[in-house]
């Protein structure tokens, strides 16, 4: 009896806790969009997937960082929408103008 009570008392936690949340669609400044496009462009000009490009924008030492990630599975939830070998990291200027364009290691 103890048991099970104990197993229901851990299913009970993990149904809960293992809910995932929508998270809000990102809201972006018409400098970040500016950004984004330049981003766009360059995965456009390197790789056959930009259409389905994600992009994941971060301000360090007056540069945009820039991750592109390709979406393989777009009903999929967190990580598990992208494919490990579709990452590039991009640093760009406050132009626009792409300055280095990476594979991810």
């Amino acid at each position: 009896m103890k048991t099970a009570l104990s197993l229901t008392c851990l299913l009970a936690l993990l149904a809960s806790g293992c809910t995932e949340k929508e998270a809000a669609p990102t809201v972006y400044s018409d400098k970040e969009k500016q950004i984004i496009r330049s981003a766009e462009k360059a995965v456009m000009q390197f790789e056959d997937w930009a259409d389905r490009a994600e992009f994941k924008l971060q301000r360090r030492n007056n540069q945009w960082h820039v991750t592109a990630l390709r979406v393989e599975h777009p009903k999929a939830k967190g990580n598990m929408r992208y494919v490990p070998w579709g990452r590039r990291e991009m640093v760009i200027d406050d132009t626009g103008k792409v300055l280095s364009y990476a594979n991810d290691k």
